[in-house]
């Protein structure tokens, strides 16, 4: 480990063992936006072209997952950041910049971050072969938080080749049954579904974090009259599966996907089971209740969420006395020895990902301080566990 860093007092995986935990308090997740970005990573606001997930009748099974002619590359997502994010912020600013105690313009949210970081820190528990590193930068009394990949994973190892094909797999599933508002339309790129994002806010324990992640919508007619959208998850797993790979898919596969539907406050997904030539024969619609139910010996969502708590914690006592947006400290996660260490980047480096336009846009933003609404009464329904 490079001797810059430091390690925090945290073991990820002796969690697993700890006594019987109390769920957090966990306000249920808040919907408060969307956007979309473009093939070059750029921002665009959008409300109303919202991917939605209809299932094929019946007749249309099986549905071949494979590719006629060669197989694509998957699109190459461009290094964003939080960039999206903070465009997003800026383009509803009067929603969510307040005055500060020293009369300076902040933010009224504890941190911004994505859904993948949150999925990455409750899962960290039961990670013991992909470790992660994360950027962190607190300016204002709010942290910034998003993935950076300190080290470049090895593209042909067997893990990687399975997730290039299952994240191909699903791609061209969703050709299939993802469509714009809920309409089928000739020459529609899966990719622009993949780009559209929500944008949710809620709170841990009296902290207010707003995400943002890649969504699907389940019922056209509710994208369409106005009211919110009533998301869901589309996965795929196989038909057959012996105990020792039906106990590897709950730790694993399962365990992600109820983190997602968690922290996205998504009560139903759909699964399509696929066979061994890569044909879909059915999508079933399954509450997360009862996935969590069907995995509770493998996993405990008590020890999920308080672990994500934890470490957001942690991770905010060692921010405490920075206040610069182009200071960046890596948390990197060991997911064998399950430690997390950091190191302090002081100043602008290669890993600054809070752009000076967002820091500039918080300055101008000092007269209308006064115009903001409380996102404090947005939500105050105690999100407990599936």
């Amino acid at each position: 480990m490079n001797s810059n860093y430091k390690i925090l007092n945290i073991q990820a995986h002796s969690w697993v063992d700890k006594p019987k935990m109390v769920f957090p308090t966990i306000t249920k997740p808040v919907s408060i936006g969307c956007f979309v970005w473009s093939p070059n990573g750029q921002f665009k606001p959008n409300s109303q072209k919202v991917p939605c997930l209809v299932v094929p009748p019946t007749i249309k099974f099986p549905i071949s997952l494979r590719y006629e002619d060669s197989t694509p590359k998957l699109e190459k997502k461009p290094k964003i950041f939080l960039d999206n994010m903070l465009q997003f912020i800026e383009s509803s600013s009067h929603m969510y910049v307040m005055a500060g105690n020293n009369r300076q313009a902040r933010l009224n949210a504890n941190i911004v971050c994505t859904s993948e970081v949150l999925e990455l820190m409750m899962c960290a528990p039961y990670e013991k072969k992909t470790g992660w590193s994360l950027g962190v930068t607190r300016y204002r009394n709010t942290m910034y938080i998003c993935r950076i990949d300190v080290e470049r994973p090895d593209p042909f190892t067997e893990d990687n080749l399975k997730r290039v094909m299952h994240e191909l797999w699903l791609r061209k599933l969703r050709t299939h049954c993802v469509f714009e508002n809920g309409i089928e339309m000739h020459h529609q790129s899966s990719e622009e579904h993949l780009r559209f994002h929500g944008v949710f806010s809620f709170n841990l324990n009296g902290v207010r974090v707003i995400f943002d992640s890649p969504v699907l919508a389940e019922n056209p007619s509710t994208t369409l009259n106005g009211s919110a959208p009533s998301w869901v998850d589309l996965q795929i797993r196989p038909m057959c599966m012996s105990r020792l790979d039906w106990s590897v898919h709950n730790r694993t596969e399962a365990l992600k996907w109820w983190v997602k539907c968690f922290l996205l406050g998504i009560d139903s997904l759909y699964i399509a089971h696929r066979d061994e030539n890569a044909h879909v024969h059915n999508i079933e619609k399954t509450l997360v209740g009862d996935l969590w139910k069907s995995c509770e010996k493998d996993w405990s969502t008590t020890v999920c969420a308080n672990f994500m708590v934890h470490l957001l914690t942690c991770i905010s006592q060692v921010m405490a006395p920075i206040d610069c947006p182009s200071t960046v400290y890596l948390f990197q996660f060991d997911a064998r020895q399950g430690t997390v260490s950091y190191e302090s980047l002081r100043g602008r480096s290669q890993y600054t990902f809070v752009s000076d336009w967002f820091r500039m846009m918080l300055d101008d933003h000092t007269t209308d301080m006064w115009m903001t609404p409380n996102l404090e009464t947005m939500s105050s329904t105690v999100y407990q566990k599936q």
